[in-house]
């Protein structure tokens, strides 16, 4: 079996062999003509995911890299930080495990009482622990990480100095 390493992107020349130099800038330049994601978030991202995209897409936008036919997963990202975040809610109150009962029935049928049976684990856990990979996942994939930001730092391209600690700095209770 062949592996395949993925490209890096650079203009590095102290650091790049020249062919991944040219890979780079001619992606950068076929990016050119692509549009930004939009500032707006799109209208049926709710809650958390409006917040975290009105925080991620400024960054994004100004690495030069990510374009318009990445949006949906820019918008999987947010929306596996919604997930992240209600679930996390959910487990906050109800804790790690929930209670189950069985409805207790007369001769009719009619429901007159429910008997505790015992716990199970909060479906919570498993939504947290899925979000999170995909956040992990997209995340790279999009320079969220500090690997991936650190690979588009190399590109030099960008004249602005964004900080990205400030570009994702929000108040407690929306990041």
């Amino acid at each position: 079996m062949v592996k395949i390493r993925k490209t890096k992107l650079t203009t590095n020349k102290a650091r790049a062999p020249a062919r991944q130099r040219k890979k780079t800038e001619k992606m950068l330049d076929k990016n050119g003509d692509l549009n930004n994601l939009p500032a707006q978030p799109p209208y049926y991202l709710k809650s958390y995911a409006r917040s975290m995209w009105t925080k991620v897409v400024p960054f994004l936008n100004s690495t030069k890299v990510i374009k318009q036919p990445d949006r949906p997963l820019v918008e999987a990202f947010c929306i596996n930080y919604q997930i992240l975040r209600e679930s996390y809610k959910s487990l906050a109150e109800d804790g790690v495990q929930v209670k189950i009962f069985t409805s207790l029935q007369d001769n009719t049928g009619k429901v007159v009482g429910h008997d505790f049976t015992g716990y199970k684990p909060n479906p919570a856990v498993k939504a947290i622990d899925s979000a999170s990979v995909k956040i992990n996942s997209l995340g790279s994939q999009l320079g969220l990480s500090p690997s991936a930001r650190a690979e588009l730092a190399s590109l030099d391209i960008d004249e602005d100095d964004t900080d990205v600690q400030e570009v994702l700095k929000g108040g407690n209770d929306e990041f």
